[in-house]
Formats: structure tokens, C-alpha cells, sequence
């Protein structure tokens, strides 16, 4: 069994990333279904995303304590979400019913988990995740449609990108090549989110498959320069990292706005 799981985990070693999404918040926040006005969507959905990403990496390094940690957040978060007033949201109060169906998806998926965790089984913890992504988040953010456009996964994903990018120009800025390091990292696990192709078909709308080759290779790009950053930081080269900064940015985020941003767009408005 153990050395069967080794093996299972070297081939999903390379797809892990693409259930990883960093948004730099911890994992031990739960929403409350007693929220009041102020109440926001978009910290529960980080705090789910950062529980997909402790589970990803945790899988990585055998830590299945890690795993169970992230799990009981996921299951926390649907449990505490389930009957909540979409009011509060700024959702269709009539999607109450299929809303509750993707959080009790989303529970199901952690209870997976949890029980793959408890047996160490890597394959499974990952199958877990995969119908987490497949039953809950994909199918809510296609049924459930957000209000605010600011918070849909697109906006999350490039935000998350964004306040990275910010934060290596603040690192460079205070010689803080520590914090360079770790948003390299940062950078490079939501990168290769993108890469994986539901994400590019659901989240991004982007079908035809040489189009989904082209938006792959420009996050591809921006994974292997985030390396080139981690590797300048860890070296505390300020050209270089400046170089690979510079590199991220023009051939990975402004040559994919410059194919992909307006036909993304109107695909979205299409689809309403």
C-alpha cells in the first residue's frame, strides 16, 4: 500500500498545482450563516481556496495532518454557509436550493478527503479535490451566477496574481528578498492553476483547443520566470530579479490581455 501510494503520488506530483490557488489568508477563519449586512462571499471563498492549497502542498510532502486541517475548513465553511440569506450575498434569493446543493457537494467532497487523509492515500485526497472543483465550486460559479463581477474566480485569480506582482515590487523596494521569494512562489502555484484545462474551458471560457495551448503557454511562462525570480531572490541579485519580474510581466500577463482579455469578456457577456 505505502509504496503504491509513493508511486501514485510521483504522478500527480506534476498535476498538484492545478488545484492549488494562493490568496495569502490562513485556513482557520469560518464564515458564519449569523453574518450581518457586511458579510462578504469573497472571504469564504479565499478561505476555501486557501484550504484547497494547504491540502495540495500538504500532499506533496505526506503531511496528511495538513490535509485533515484544510478538509475540516472546507466542511466547516459548507456547514456554516448552508441556509444562509442570499440577500446578504447579493445573490438570486430564488438559487437558495441549487446553493445549498453545491455546499452540501462541497461537504461531501471534505468528508472524501478526510477519509482519504486518515488512510494516506494521495490519489484519493487529489480525486477529492478534483470533485470538490467538479460538484461544488464550477458548478455554483456556473448555476449561482455572481452579482459582482469583482468577485467572480476570474477576478479572484488575477487579483491574487496582481497583489503577488505588488508585493515582489514592494520586496524590491525594501531589499526584503525574503518576501520576494515566497510571492515567486505564490505566483508560480496560481500560474499552474491556470494551466489545467477545466479551469481554462469553465473559468475562463476558453474552448477551442489551440486557443486553450496559447492561454496555457503564457501561464507556463509565467510559472517558469516565478522560478527564475525565486531562484534571483534566493541570490539576492536585484538585476535579476528585476529581469525575471520584467519578463513575467510583459510575456505571461500583458501578452495574454493583449490575445485573451476582450475575447474572454465577450464570451462572459455572451453567456448571461
Amino acid at each position: 500500500m505505502a509504496g503504491s501510494r509513493r508511486i501514485y503520488t510521483a504522478v500527480w506530483r506534476r498535476h498538484v498545482a492545478a488545484f492549488v490557488a494562493t490568496v495569502g489568508v490562513g485556513t482557520g477563519a469560518v464564515a458564519s450563516a449569523d453574518a450581518g449586512p457586511d458579510f462578504k462571499l469573497v472571504a469564504v471563498m479565499h478561505q476555501d481556496l486557501a484550504a484547497v492549497n494547504e491540502i495540495a502542498e500538504a500532499v506533496v510532502r505526506d503531511d496528511y495532518e495538513r490535509v485533515e486541517k484544510g478538509a475540516a475548513t472546507l466542511k466547516a465553511n459548507a456547514i456554516s454557509m448552508q441556509g444562509i440569506d442570499l440577500k446578504l450575498l447579493r445573490l438570486d434569493p430564488k438559487k437558495g436550493a441549487e446553493f445549498n446543493r453545491f455546499l452540501t457537494a462541497q461537504r461531501r467532497a471534505a468528508d472524501s478527503i478526510l477519509n482519504a487523509a486518515a488512510l494516506e492515500d494521495a490519489t484519493a485526497v487529489l480525486l477529492g479535490v478534483n470533485r470538490l472543483i467538479d460538484d461544488a465550486c464550477a458548478a455554483c460559479h456556473s448555476e449561482v451566477r455572481e452579482a459582482d463581477a469583482g468577485r467572480t474566480p476570474r477576478a479572484l485569480f488575477m487579483r491574487s496574481l496582481l497583489s503577488s506582482v505588488q508585493s515582489v515590487n514592494r520586496g524590491i523596494a525594501m531589499d526584503d528578498y525574503g518576501l520576494i521569494a515566497r510571492e515567486a512562489r505564490e505566483i508560480g502555484a496560481t500560474a499552474h492553476i491556470l494551466t489545467w484545462t477545466q479551469v481554462i474551458e469553465t473559468i475562463f471560457m476558453v474552448e477551442d483547443p489551440a486557443d486553450r495551448n496559447e492561454f496555457r503557454g503564457y501561464f507556463e511562462t509565467l510559472s517558469s520566470q516565478a522560478i527564475r525570480l525565486e531562484h534571483a531572490a534566493a541570490q539576492r541579485n536585484p538585476k535579476m530579479v528585476s529581469a525575471a519580474t520584467r519578463r513575467m510581466l510583459i510575456d505571461g500577463c500583458v501578452s495574454c490581455h493583449e490575445s485573451f482579455r476582450d475575447d474572454i469578456r465577450e464570451r462572459v457577456k455572451q453567456s448571461r
